[in-house]
């Protein structure tokens, strides 16, 4: 080989050991910049599930409070203390609703149901059996407790 052709050999191999270098170079920073995009928006989010959560269990837990002293009622077979109890959950959801509904997202179809199912079991002077009173307590504690996370 000439001498020609074995520089050419040598500056062809440079040339391509630095664009693989650079290659490899321009790609580090895009990907650390993506990860450290994701890391962030990862942080974001659990500091809006933390901040939602504060907000909802100063109005949640007193309703789910509620709910479960009737169902305990219940299961010890004292209908009368639930049913009274119970007389005092409208209230109660009137103010607890309307800071729940913008943080239980989806969920607040199923949620708003149940609270106007043990609205008008409970409501208005009704006398429900326990097996109503039990539904009705029980359709609404599920998904106020899985909101909550309990």
């Amino acid at each position: 080989m000439t001498r020609l052709a074995l520089l050419k050999r040598g500056g062809l191999a440079l040339a391509a050991t630095a664009a693989l270098s650079l290659t490899a170079c321009s790609q580090a920073p895009t990907d650390t910049a993506k990860q450290a995009a994701e890391q962030a928006g990862q942080a974001a989010k659990q500091a809006a599930t933390a901040t939602g959560q504060a907000a909802l269990a100063p109005a949640i837990n007193p309703v789910i409070d509620l709910l479960n002293k009737s169902q305990g009622d219940l299961k010890a077979g004292n209908l009368g203390a639930a049913v009274t109890a119970m007389g005092g959950f409208q209230a109660l959801w009137e103010k607890a609703a309307p800071v729940i509904q913008p943080l239980a997202g989806d969920k607040w179809g199923a949620i708003d149901t149940a609270a106007k199912a043990v609205i008008s079991t409970f409501g208005g002077g009704a006398k429900p059996d326990a097996a109503a009173a039990g539904s009705a307590i029980t359709g609404l504690l599920g998904p106020l407790s899985a909101l909550a996370g309990k």
